[in-house]
């Protein structure tokens, strides 16, 4: 193939990638998404209703110049858009984009990689699993998670997996690439203990906050005064009804211990209607004198609405992190779905104003009435609690 036309060739194919002209970048996909984001339910209560408008215009003039001067805002552009809407507090509004080659559409750390010299409380090599990255301070207020090394063959060494800024506030900002190349941002993030906070991305490559779930519904006795129930889902299939209604079936009536885990980490929710002959059980049942909640930063929605049901039980201890925070609005029967003009981004908004009194939890999350460490199992510092607190 001529050299020419091979050169013409790849040019042509970033161009469609990127859409580097002028009628479509990252710029015009924000102008497309804040016209979008006017169909959400939580505009019209967190934006119109509350006069905000002037505001959310100069959040997004912010926005706009954050990407021009952004030099690798073709590859966080989602991210951007992500960032924009977050001014809603409605963590049911989403813009997401799934490559179908993931290697084009992430970027590339373009200087040597150096190990050897890694200072400040954020920097080090964090781990997720199979992955690891450098995490290294570029200038006073952003830090990059360069891949070190991944289980996956698409992020190979030097590809970009997180990107953490200090913002003007002096609070941190994340945007974090997935192993399958999904963007997300989150703002107001928490680095401490060696983690950073709503992410798997840890120093020690310990995973205590995390649990998954063998089955839909579990039950374990762990010991003369504890029964264990983890619930992976809430979903309302047809399926999934039959199996709760026999498992609870089952399963309440061998209630019978001082104390109950009721594990709700990684839960994203569904329809609470399918946890109801738990929490019928559970009100009627004198034996247990303790009901622990477990919940992580991947519990939502649904899941949330349900530990905060279980909360109304005064024998109820929320226990372990921050949830999701995904209270306030709805999808209702469907969300508003749609894609943007010029990436063909999708872009999901809420339809339904679900619960108003809990809007102090969207974004930040339901907080834990006993915070849990990533140094042992979650389980075992419950269990540890209870009989301290039993011989003391």
């Amino acid at each position: 193939m001529p050299r020419n036309y091979l050169t013409l060739l790849l040019l042509f194919g970033a161009h469609i990638i990127f859409g580097q002209d002028r009628d479509c970048d990252c710029i015009a996909e924000l102008n497309n998404v804040s016209a979008l984001i006017k169909n959400a339910k939580s505009y019209r209560y967190e934006i119109k209703k509350k006069d905000r408008i002037a505001a959310f215009n100069k959040w997004q003039d912010e926005i706009e110049q954050e990407i021009e001067a952004d030099s690798l805002s073709r590859y966080f552009c989602v991210g951007y858009l992500q960032k924009y809407i977050s001014f809603i507090d409605d963590r049911h509004n989403q813009i997401y984009f799934v490559p179908d080659t993931v290697s084009i559409h992430t970027p590339t750390y373009s200087k040597a990689i150096d190990t050897t010299n890694i200072k400040g409380a954020i920097s080090g090599i964090y781990h997720a699993g199979n992955d690891m990255v450098l995490v290294k301070k570029e200038n006073d207020s952003t830090w990059l998670g360069i891949t070190l090394k991944s289980g996956s063959d698409v992020w190979p060494r030097g590809k970009i997996r997180l990107r953490i800024n200090k913002t003007p506030n002096g609070n941190l900002e994340l945007f974090e690439y997935y192993k399958n190349g999904l963007l997300f941002y989150q703002k107001n993030i928490e680095i401490s203990g060696g983690r950073i906070h709503s992410t798997f991305w840890n120093k020690e490559n310990a995973y205590f906050f995390n649990k998954n779930h063998k089955d839909n519904f579990n039950y374990t006795s762990i010991n003369p005064s504890f029964d264990y129930m983890g619930i992976k889902t809430l979903s309302r299939t047809s399926t999934l009804i039959k199996e709760a209604e026999t498992f609870y079936g089952q399963i309440l009536p061998k209630l019978t211990k001082k104390n109950i885990i009721i594990d709700l980490r990684n839960n994203g929710g569904g329809a609470i209607n399918q946890a109801r002959a738990l929490l019928k059980s559970l009100k009627r049942n004198q034996a247990i004198q303790h009901i622990y909640v477990l919940i992580n930063f991947k519990t939502a929605s649904s899941a949330e609405l349900l530990a905060l049901k279980l909360k109304e039980d005064k024998r109820t201890l929320i226990a372990g992190e921050n949830s999701r925070g995904m209270l306030t609005y709805g999808y209702g029967n469907h969300s508003f779905s749609t894609q943007t003009n010029c990436y063909r981004f999708q872009v999901s908004l809420s339809t339904k104003h679900e619960n108003k009194e809990f809007s102090s939890y969207e974004s930040v999350g339901i907080p834990p009435d006993l915070k849990l460490d990533n140094k042992s199992d979650w389980i075992d510092q419950i269990v540890t609690l209870e009989a301290g607190e039993t011989h003391n």
